[in-house]
């Protein structure tokens, strides 16, 4: 089977959740004998070298990629209120990358052309005057829905009125873009539920999560040594990221530090806005540069998910119980994981009680060690990236 994946960033090095979550399909399509030919958007805000592009690329992944930059810019923001679009979206259709696009339709023969992601979608019109392969948006968010619950915490009332007109554009969009691809893989169940209304019954649609090379040998490593009590690793360009950061801070880490003084917390992230410098002053040490993921998140005791806003699947979830962490979570924060509550996860979503089950778990390593090993197995009998594949190659044959 030939599959052409188009996405809105070069996912390698897979640095953060969305990255991961392209990487991710690309490995379980190759392990299942998929021809991959990739087409990303190298942008400006997530720019990704030669170099650090071909230390973790696929042998077998055919891959190309144009630059272009898809930043928002305050004059870009005001001149979209002029054209009916959504801001979220149109600006990643460029003409450098329809070329480009159009030249591997027309020298190849496609079975199936997967979208990454709602902003790829700008493309589907594109697609079909050139190619006869059957189209497949991969649903990494139910993106309007993830707006309507950043703006009911949205204080700035000059911003909540922009971003009400851009979530209507998007809403409008991302309801028709379902309505013109052939097929749809929601990355949850609970997206999947949720988009039901808007598509016909007879639109072919299967769940399908983001899953973990198990078999690679440093998937889940754990360190030998913990130097931080907490962490939390985000990339901050991300609202909902900010937006939960900002809210375990104000609400949540004054209790925490009630209950154990001592506590110590390691907060790292790419973009980490200059307003966080003054949590330094409050027992937090701020990592802007965060090499070694799995390094950092494995130096912790304990990760939090601070999220009150988001849709699809928590990337960075599945990933800290492939490296074996004790997690406390936002209910958000989990969404879209098959975990159990108490077992896999801690999940609350009171201020008092996320501060009681840190405090707790720093104290109980019995309880901690318990959590850390269910969330393994977890990770091993329901993540498997070679599954899942086999599973996509499934639905994909039905479709053609």
């Amino acid at each position: 089977m030939k599959v052409l994946v188009l996405s809105n960033k070069v996912p390698y090095p897979a640095n953060d959740g969305s990255s991961i979550a392209m990487s991710s399909i690309i490995d379980a399509l190759l392990k299942n004998e998929a021809e991959v030919t990739l087409l990303s958007i190298n942008t400006k805000k997530h720019f990704k070298s030669e170099e650090a592009t071909a230390a973790q690329l696929p042998t077998r992944l055919d891959f190309h990629k144009v630059y272009h930059n898809t930043s928002i810019t305050p004059w870009g923001a005001l001149a979209n209120l002029f054209s009916g679009k959504a801001y979220h979206v149109s600006r990643f259709y460029f003409s450098a990358f329809a070329k480009k696009l159009v030249q591997l339709l027309q020298q190849n023969s496609f079975d199936i052309i997967q979208i990454e992601g709602l902003s790829m979608a700008v493309y589907i019109e594109l697609i079909r005057k050139y190619s006869q392969a059957k189209i497949v948006l991969r649903a990494h968010n139910v993106e309007h829905i993830i707006w309507d619950r950043h703006l009911e915490n949205e204080s700035n009332s000059l911003r909540s009125k922009y971003l009400k007109i851009q979530n209507s554009r998007l809403a409008k969009f991302e309801i028709q873009s379902l309505k013109s691809v052939d097929a749809i893989v929601p990355i949850t169940e609970e997206d999947k539920q949720l988009l039901l209304p808007w598509i016909s019954k007879s639109k072919p649609i299967q769940s399908l999560p983001c899953g973990i090379d198990i078999e690679a040998k440093d998937t889940c490593s754990k360190a030998s040594t913990q130097t931080a009590d907490i962490a939390y690793l985000a990339s901050f360009d991300w609202m909902p990221n900010v937006q939960g950061i900002e809210w375990f801070m104000q609400k949540v880490w004054p209790l925490v530090q009630e209950l154990r003084p001592d506590t110590t917390f390691h907060l790292g992230g790419r973009h980490m806005p200059s307003s966080f410098q003054k949590w330094e002053k409050r027992g937090v040490s701020l990592f802007q540069d965060v090499a070694d993921m799995r390094k950092f998140i494995s130096s912790a005791r304990i990760v939090i998910v601070p999220l009150l806003a988001g849709s699809g699947m928590r990337i960075k979830v599945i990933e800290n119980m492939a490296l074996g962490k004790c997690q406390v979570s936002t209910t958000i924060g989990a969404e879209g994981v098959n975990i159990e509550n108490g077992k896999d996860i801690i999940l609350t979503d009171s201020p008092e009680d996320f501060a009681r089950a840190i405090s707790n778990l720093l104290h109980d390593d019995e309880l901690r060690t318990f959590v850390e090993t269910q969330a393994r197995k977890t990770i091993e009998t329901s993540y498997s990236n070679r599954q899942l594949g086999k599973d996509l190659m499934k639905f994909y044959q039905s479709l053609i």
